[in-house]
């Protein structure tokens, strides 16, 4: 059987066609796949941090309350595969009885304590500036963009301390 002239061609323009559409969904598949590991790294990282936090003192060999720069090396160490791990930023707050003393990145104040007199609480704050894994084109000022854009992911991790 012969094929006319017209038909030849035709599997290459509509390979043509839907190659960009294919390539886009990959692009973005593997964006949000990066995206939703970053979201869950960081809120591990503070859920980490703040166990840190609260459970430091109740171990045999560190009797004392850990440190901010103790439970941010924790997080930093936990957020080690993330790919723009220098935008990790932490802040630690304690209420205790009212009273509320922080350390680290400036940000919001942990939430009120219902029974501020029997626990000291505290929480854990991160946040990361995501990056695309593979970037193309976009236009912010209309709103339109090829991938996922840059966001910031912010998780918060608060724990009551028994003082």
């Amino acid at each position: 059987m012969k094929r006319s002239r017209s038909v030849r061609g035709g599997s290459l323009v509509e390979f043509a066609l839907i190659f960009p559409l294919l390539f886009l969904l990959i692009v973005n598949v593997v964006n949000f796949g990066a995206y939703i590991y970053a979201w869950v790294s960081v809120a591990n990282a503070a859920r980490t941090g703040a166990q840190y936090l609260v459970m430091s003192a109740a171990t045999i060999a560190a009797p004392r309350p850990a440190t901010a720069d103790q439970v941010t090396a924790i997080i930093t160490a936990d957020g080690y595969s993330l790919l723009n791990k220098a935008s990790l930023a932490v802040r630690i707050c304690k209420n205790n009885n009212g009273t509320i003393t922080c350390s680290g990145a400036a940000g919001s104040n942990p939430p009120a304590d219902p029974e501020p007199t029997k626990y000291v609480l505290a929480s854990v704050d991160v946040t990361y500036t995501y990056n695309p894994f593979i970037s193309l084109w976009s236009y912010p000022a209309l709103g339109i963009y090829a991938t996922i854009p840059s966001s910031t992911i912010h998780r918060r991790a608060v724990m009551r301390m028994m003082q």
